[in-house]
């Protein structure tokens, strides 16, 4: 894995979130671009129900993501998770103390509709029986059924049943708008994500989800899934395994925001001295969203759909052009096609979500698509980074490796140093028995000033001279009992 170049462009977030993120900082002890992997989850969780974009004339989108978090053991995941959905934790309550109030008026209604309506049944029996006209008692029955008390739902944003029938039947028969967090998602990485790749990839698209068999039946208009993955580094290793193609080849990967966490420089101060004034703000700021993303007869609102004002649209048509350039042949990017197909898209949601989360008025603004680009920008980095293998070191590099734990071996066991060139053509090491690999590799280990080719006068034979101070006893054991990369 290359190292990473640059720090999360914290300075992107709204203020609020800055100031969160701080707090999470210092008081848990997390590295800020975890900090910012879990917020902007978050972020569109609380705003995905009440807001789509407009990427192009016609063309709406989602303001849901798809977060992965790599971060090992000790970090902070569960509590800086626990601490980011306190808000959507606080609706879910008040939405289930007004479900339970709703649900004690819905039977009541219930019982006093069915009372009804079996009296209209009888009185329909005795007439019919008696030859009479019932034309104005099934009349009656029909408007007593269409008026049918309504089932009250069950707002719930966070889904904890993972499987794939689970999400399903969540969003169809409670509520369209989920958020999906997984502290430890080993386990659901390796059992249960792969069968959701396509339902993942399409409703992050904005699809809806269309189910019709014999057992199950249910259409969702506008399904809005955000999912918040982290797993740690060995877990993270398996699945890459497992799924890696599936990821690039299905675009699953590009639609990701990758975060790899390095080890934090940030130590948690004294639990007397934490202030969470900030993090509440965030909370709250959560709170007011979903609320607002409930209608006052206890549905999905009809969604808004945020538009770019000219200048955002200006700098993300130059962004395009800038992608299109380099993934040209040749270009930086030329290897990442998915990533960069999928860049304008997760660039607009980024900055909907930006502008949406910030209760900011009208148009999304430049400012607002800059800091959208920043953000996407670090992510993409990230991903390439965690994702995309490092390139191999040069062949003549490997071979000098190779060839220099050879001699480190042979200086052990023969206490010389001094080999003839033939005898490494016929018992060296066997990736470099020819004579075009040894000479490039002998060449590299020369210019590294490790050793010298001599021809005694009179004779015909190469011989290879060691240098003393390249071969000490320490150096034999370190390159003997380590596989170190070959110096550059």
């Amino acid at each position: 894995m290359n190292p990473r170049q640059t720090e999360f462009p914290f300075y992107c977030l709204p203020p609020v979130a800055q100031g969160s993120g701080w707090e999470l900082i210092n008081n848990i002890g997390i590295p800020p671009e975890m900090a910012a992997a879990i917020m902007l989850p978050c972020m569109a969780a609380s705003v995905q129900g009440s807001f789509d974009v407009e990427l192009a004339p016609g063309m709406r989108v989602p303001l849901s993501l798809m977060t992965m978090i790599v971060a090992p053991s000790g970090t902070g995941k569960t509590p800086a998770q626990d601490r980011l959905t306190s808000g959507i934790k606080k609706f879910e309550d008040e939405m289930r103390e007004q479900f339970d109030g709703d649900w004690i008026q819905y039977q009541s209604a219930t019982d006093a509709h069915t009372a009804e309506r079996k009296a209209i049944l009888g009185l329909l029996k005795e007439q019919t029986k008696a030859g009479k006209d019932t034309a104005y008692l099934r009349q009656q029955l029909s408007e007593l059924d269409s008026s049918a008390p309504p089932m009250p739902k069950l707002v719930k944003i966070i889904a904890k049943n993972t499987t794939l029938a689970g999400i399903e039947d969540r969003l169809s028969s409670n509520w369209p708008n989920i958020l999906v967090p997984q502290d430890e998602a080993a386990h659901f990485l390796e059992n249960r994500f792969e069968e959701q790749l396509s339902a993942a990839n399409s409703t992050w698209s904005g699809s809806p989800i269309a189910v019709d068999t014999g057992k199950r039946k249910f259409f969702v208009k506008e399904p809005r899934i955000t999912w918040l993955l982290q797993v740690q580094p060995k877990a993270f290793e398996r699945f890459k395994k497992k799924l890696g193609p599936r990821l690039t080849d299905e675009g699953s990967a590009a639609r990701m925001l990758f975060t790899y966490v390095e080890p934090s420089q940030h130590q948690p101060g004294p639990l007397a001295n934490q202030q969470w004034g900030a993090t509440e703000q965030f909370n709250q700021l959560c709170y007011e969203h979903l609320h607002a993303s409930v209608s006052e007869t206890g549905k999905p609102v009809a969604k808004k759909v945020l538009k770019l004002d000219a200048q955002a649209h200006a700098l993300l048509d130059q962004e395009r052009q800038r992608i299109k350039t380099l993934k040209c042949p040749g270009g930086p990017l030329f290897e990442q096609q998915e990533l960069c197909a999928k860049a304008p898209d997760n660039i607009v949601r980024i900055a909907a979500i930006l502008h949406a989360f910030s209760n900011c008025m009208g148009e999304i603004s430049g400012q607002t698509m800059m800091n959208a680009i920043d953000i996407f920008t670090w992510f993409a980095n990230e991903q390439i980074r965690v994702l995309t293998p490092a390139p191999k070191p040069p062949q003549e590099w490997c071979d000098a490796n190779l060839l220099l734990r050879w001699f480190a071996n042979f200086v052990r066991t023969h206490n010389q140093l001094c080999i003839q060139k033939n005898h490494l053509l016929k018992q060296g090491p066997r990736a470099t028995r020819s004579s075009a690999r040894l000479n490039a590799a002998l060449l590299l280990l020369w210019q590294q000033g490790i050793l010298q080719e001599h021809v005694p006068e009179g004779s015909k034979a190469t011989f290879i001279l060691l240098q003393p101070n390249a071969f000490q006893p320490y150096q034999i054991a370190q390159l003997l009992n380590q596989n170190l990369a070959f110096p550059t």
